[in-house]
């Protein structure tokens, strides 16, 4: 499950309903010296979801980065052989760093963006106890405990 807080999940609603109108495609708009951008290699960028998940999978989320491919494209079919390659290599070189990795498919009606990115979500040190969730109105309660240290 991700959930974002009540301040994020407000902001995220007005910016949707705001590119709803848009010509161009934000993904494809980014390039290097916006705040969202961290890196690129040669068919991917690396970007800072400006509205982050504040938890996933009962924990609290510490980073959430996005992989975007260079070339406008709506799912993962689309990647040439060598774009594919690199894809997965990069997923494999995230994964060892701890983070989830997460993406929706194209038909997905709750995709915000339709230019296929993937999620990297690394998870905080704490996780949820108790939480009550109720999404209109939007209300939540949570409890954290912190994770055990393997010795």
């Amino acid at each position: 499950m991700s959930v974002r807080t009540i301040k994020q999940h407000r902001n995220y609603k007005r910016y949707n309903k705001k590119i709803k109108h848009q010509v161009s495609c934000t993904f494809c708009d980014l390039h290097a010296g916006d705040h969202q951008f961290l890196g690129e290699t040669e068919s991917f960028k690396i970007i800072r979801n400006i509205f982050p998940y504040s938890l996933w999978d009962d924990q609290s989320v510490s980073e959430h980065l996005m992989l975007v491919p260079k070339k406008h494209t709506d799912t993962l079919a689309h990647l040439s052989a060598n774009e594919a390659l690199e894809y997965v290599k990069l997923i494999s070189d995230y994964e060892s760093r701890g983070y989830n990795v997460w993406a929706r498919a194209p038909q997905t009606t709750t995709k915000s963006i339709i230019h296929q990115h993937t999620h990297l979500i690394k998870p905080g040190q704490k996780n949820i106890r108790l939480m009550l969730y109720v999404s209109k109105p939007y209300v939540r309660i949570m409890r954290f405990k912190r994770k055990l240290r393997r010795r």
